[in-house]
């Protein structure tokens, strides 16, 4: 009888002992989810500076009444430097914004001939650039393909000299347009750096002229920059 109960109690024990085991549940932590790192958005406002280089042909047409008309082309260069300020918005890849910006410049042109009292001379140049413009584009993550358009003026310094004496001197205002091209790349969330090609034409408009004789310029050029922005 002994016997009997011993071994009924071991049976017990082992049953019991058995589905405690069965019990047991080991928590294994699930694998991290892999960190997907999101798209930079274009969409804010920004400020920048800005240098670059211009070159193109400033054409001066002179018609003396009679019978002489005539154009002669004056290769014309310089150099830019000046702020923008601006927007952007993002939908997708594609980007849309407007700028505007202002620059000091020593871009110009001269032409001259004799010596002496019968010096002739014309010198014209670009005090400031500004301009306001559109632009749209498609962005590659960090990176900005955009073409750009619109308003441009600024105010030419023109001086005329003819037999030596001084006939015109005086600052001019001028306003035509701009169309170009650019790419900008974000490496920080707040800092991109901007490379851009602009085309520049400022209009013709007479630059002398006394009743007789008119000589006109036509002021157009091409334009390469960079910029760094600052976005927020």
């Amino acid at each position: 009888m002994k016997l009997l109960i011993a071994t009924l109690v071991s049976s017990v024990a082992l049953v019991g002992a058995a589905r405690a085991a069965d019990a047991i549940v080991y928590d294994v932590p699930a694998p991290a989810a892999p960190v997907v790192p999101e798209n930079y958005n274009w969409t804010g406002w920004y400020v920048g500076v800005f240098g670059g280089l211009g070159a193109g042909d400033s054409e001066f047409a002179l018609d003396d009444g009679d019978d002489f008309d005539g154009t002669v082309d004056v290769s014309a260069r310089g150099g830019f430097g000046g702020a923008q300020i601006g927007a952007d918005w993002q939908t997708g890849n594609w980007v849309f914004g407007a700028v505007a910006d202002i620059a000091a410049t020593n871009y110009g042109a001269e032409i001259s001939s004799g010596g002496g009292i019968g010096d002739n001379s014309l010198e014209s140049s670009l005090d400031y650039l500004g301009t306001v413009r559109a632009r749209a584009g498609y962005a590659f993550d960090r990176t900005l393909f955009y073409a750009h358009g619109g308003w441009a003026y600024g105010q030419m310094s023109q001086t005329v000299v003819l037999d030596g004496t001084t006939v015109f001197d005086d600052d001019v205002g001028k306003s035509g347009y701009t169309v170009g091209a650019g790419v900008e790349h974000a490496f920080t969330d707040r800092l991109s750096f901007q490379t851009e090609y602009s085309y520049v034409d400022l209009g013709r408009d007479d630059v002398f002229s006394d009743g007789a004789t008119s000589l006109r310029e036509d002021n157009s050029f091409h334009m390469i920059k960079a910029a760094i922005n600052f976005r927020f």
